[in-house]
This record gives C-alpha cells, sequence and structure tokens, in this order.
C-alpha cells in the first residue's frame, strides 16, 4: 500500500453500526416495557397533600410527573443518538467506496502546519 493510502476496514464500521442498532434497539424496548409498567400502576402517590406534593413537586416544583417526562424525553434523545450514530457510520463506510484517497492525501499534505493560536472553528 503506498504509504499516502489510508485502509478502511468497513466490516469494523458495519460491525459497529449493527452493534449501535442492537443497543438502540434493546434500550428502546426495555425502556417501552419500563414505561408501560409504571404507566399500569397509575397515580400510585394518592390524593392526599403528601402525594400531590410528590407528583407536582414542593410548590409546583419539580416533582414526579415533570421529571418522568423530563427523563423520557432525554431516554428518546438517548434511542434517537444510537440510530444516528448507526447510520452516519455506515455513511462513512459507503464513503469510502467512491473517495479517492491518494488525491486526499495529496490535498491534505500542502495545506500549512496547524496554529495553536488559531483554534478551530465550531470547537470549544
Amino acid at each position: 500500500m503506498d504509504e499516502r493510502e489510508m485502509e478502511i476496514h468497513k466490516e469494523v464500521f458495519r460491525s459497529a453500526a449493527d452493534a449501535f442498532d442492537a443497543e438502540g434497539n434493546d434500550l428502546g424496548r426495555f425502556i417501552g416495557a419500563a414505561a408501560r409498567d409504571l404507566e399500569a400502576i397509575g397515580a400510585f402517590w394518592g390524593d392526599d397533600k403528601l402525594g400531590a406534593t410528590f407528583a407536582g413537586g414542593e410548590g409546583g416544583g419539580s416533582g414526579y410527573v415533570a421529571v418522568t417526562g423530563q427523563i423520557m424525553e432525554g431516554t428518546d434523545v438517548l434511542v434517537s443518538a444510537h440510530r444516528q450514530i448507526a447510520q452516519r457510520l455506515r455513511l462513512m463506510r459507503d464513503g469510502v467506496q467512491v473517495a479517492d484517497w491518494s488525491t486526499i492525501a495529496t490535498v491534505l499534505a500542502m495545506l500549512p502546519p496547524a496554529d495553536p493560536e488559531r483554534p478551530i472553528w465550531g470547537a470549544g
């Protein structure tokens, strides 16, 4: 292999993408089952003052209902992230099929060296 060529192991990308898909699917099923189990219990906190405080929070603060919604929102983002990571890994793998790595290496070799005084746009 030419020293300017980049070796890509497409099977590793595929395997990693499949793992993220499987983990995301498992996580989604587990979260869905847990949510259904909690919903089946119903308003277990009761309807007295203590139960209302538990559900709504002290003085309208973050009680069980609000925090549960935030947790569900966060878990949806986590499951979606797994799917998006898998999709992007596949895009990376597939992009290699059409890349002219020799030309890319030549172009990158012409770039000036990094300047530590000039941070990369969008970083930090």
